[in-house]
């Protein structure tokens, strides 16, 4: 009977925290009207297009500046200096994705989901223009974050 109820229990658990983790972005978010907002700066977004995964959200990172987490369809945007860029994804493991960007242009990078030990694992990869409007379509905008 014990084991009964606490396993019961457990699958509600679990249900309850299967919910999909919003996206929430820390940085400056841009105006979404414009193609860049400060054309002396390089725009950046990244995408996680899935909805695998969807109860872990991922740390995304510019450097040393969090930028936001992202959750099952959702995306983050921010615009940055040009020079040499390393963006960092950190769930069960850490991905990197460097490269070199430059001002008034938009860059597309596409998160993945894999399946982790514990948690979701994550890695990054650059979407040609069109690549990533197309994913950016099937994504919603982060929520502001403090």
């Amino acid at each position: 009977m014990n084991g009964t109820r606490n396993l019961a229990l457990c699958i509600t658990i679990i249900a309850l925290g299967a919910g999909c983790a919003s996206t929430t972005q820390f940085a400056p978010f841009p105006d979404q009207s414009k193609r860049i907002e400060d054309p002396d700066k390089a725009r950046i977004y990244v995408v996680r297009s899935t909805s695998f995964g969807g109860a872990v959200t991922m740390k995304v990172s510019d450097g040393e500046t969090v930028i936001g987490k992202t959750g099952a369809r959702g995306y983050l945007c921010w615009e940055r200096d040009p020079g040499n860029m390393e963006v960092i994804g950190k769930a069960e493991n850490t991905a990197r994705l460097a490269m070199p960007v430059e001002k008034d242009t938009v860059y597309y990078i596409q998160q993945h989901v894999h399946m982790g030990a514990l948690l979701a694992r994550n890695s990054l990869s650059q979407l040609t223009e069109s690549e990533g409007k197309e994913q950016l379509e099937k994504c919603k905008p982060p929520k502001a974050g403090e």
